[in-house]
């Protein structure tokens, strides 16, 4: 057996040297066969003319095709993007529904109240809120307050009385009293000087480009308002060889002295426009968590007159400090000048149990509480008592909130 696979291992090692053609020594020269010239590559006939044609066709077709391709997924991708646009869109006019609506009623845009049960702590107030001064009643937080005056100033106020609404537009808009008080003499000072000397000519023209004007005048929000509303006017006029623009009074409105001087005591006596606090009011029924409060931040948040009042109070507590004091002064001192908040969240508990509440300011008197009780009351002409939570009655209506809340007045 082991011989006959000897064999046939032979015979296989045979058939592969057979393959591998005839033997050669490793040192005789080979010779490397050559490519007889006969054996060329045939030459290539160019295509008929119905050929290329038909080419030609088949390639318009394909880039037709492809055009075709990239212009669907263009349309497509355009219709996808503007599908999401539009669901955008709805949802945000679905967001804004409620805010669009409580605009147009001139009514804030408060959230919802929940449903309050005993063991919740109720949300007291959703913020400070006020009311257009102008007649309006548009009620509006307080980081709208300004531009709503801007605006009513101009559309209702101005096209009415322009003296009026460009006094009112001067004292509103500049919050700098020192600012506005140098500005507002300076006007004063055109004024007095027109009625003054009557037909002079230099005091009845101003130069845009002096100094003071720009310094003291330009600067004031509703200055050039009002100055057209006494009757100057721009007009260029030569001035040192060039030609420069001034304010120039009408000849009719310098003859009107007492209107000048009319004018004169209005921008002086004018009021800046304030905005009414809206009271909010808000019924509760009987809970037991009527005395918990949740406040939000505008309780809290100071102007900028506060924050310099606060510091001047610091800097003079720091020099008192520095004094000989007994423990009674301090006390003392220190029962004075508890800090006062800007509001106050006033809840008037009615022997049924029922809560009003309604929001004031820190500084109004008692009286402001009567008035939104008695107005809450069917029979308004009824007589009531406030008290306090240790039953101590409030009488004395000249009081303020600040002090019948501290304690600090005796009249309280």
């Amino acid at each position: 057996m082991k011989k006959l696979q000897q064999f046939v291992e032979k015979k296989k090692l045979d058939h592969k040297f057979k393959q591998a053609g005839s033997g050669h020594r490793l040192d005789e020269q080979r010779q490397m066969p050559t490519v007889s010239s006969s054996q060329q590559q045939p030459t290539r006939l160019p295509p008929t003319q119905s050929a290329a044609r038909a080419g030609e066709a088949a390639l318009a077709r394909i880039q037709q095709d492809r055009r075709g391709s990239a212009a669907s997924k263009t349309r497509a991708q355009k219709a996808s993007v503007r599908a999401e646009v539009e669901a955008e869109q709805m949802a945000i006019d679905r967001m804004n529904k409620f805010t669009v609506s409580s605009q147009a009623s001139g009514r804030p845009t408060t959230p919802e109240q929940p449903v309050f049960r005993d063991d919740q702590s109720p949300v007291s107030v959703s913020g400070i809120f006020f009311r257009c001064p102008l007649g309006c009643d548009h009620i509006m937080p307080k980081a709208s307050v300004d531009e709503h005056l801007q605006l009513c100033i101009l559309t209702r106020l101005l096209p009415e009385n322009p003296l009026e609404a460009s006094a009112k537009m001067v004292h509103t808009y500049n919050k700098d009293k020192e600012r506005r008080q140098a500005g507002i003499d300076i006007m004063c000072k055109y004024l007095d000087n027109v009625c003054s000397n009557p037909g002079e000519e230099k005091y009845q023209k101003i130069r845009l480009g002096n100094r003071t004007y720009q310094e003291k005048v330009a600067c004031l929000e509703g200055s050039q308002e009002f100055l057209q509303a006494v009757g100057f006017f721009p007009k260029m006029l030569p001035h040192q060889e060039n030609e420069e623009a001034f304010l120039v009074l009408t000849p009719e409105a310098a003859a009107k002295t007492e209107q000048l001087h009319s004018a004169c005591e209005l921008l002086r006596t004018t009021q800046p426009l304030k905005a009414t606090l809206h009271r909010d009011m808000k019924i509760y029924r009987k809970s037991s968590h009527a005395s918990q409060f949740r406040l939000p931040p505008d309780f809290y948040r100071l102007t900028p007159e506060e924050v310099k009042r606060e510091q001047q109070l610091r800097t003079e507590e720091v020099e008192r400090n520095a004094m000989l004091r007994t423990k009674a002064m301090r006390e003392a001192e220190a029962q004075k000048n508890l800090r006062q908040y800007r509001y106050a969240l006033i809840r008037v508990r009615f022997p049924n149990g029922i809560l009003l509440q309604g929001t004031f300011r820190a500084s109004e008197n008692l009286s402001a509480v009567m008035e939104f009780t008695r107005g809450a009351l069917i029979n308004d002409w009824q007589p009531f008592v406030l008290t306090d939570a240790t039953g101590r009655k409030l009488t004395e209506e000249d009081c303020t909130l600040a002090e019948a809340q501290t304690g600090t007045s005796s009249r309280c």
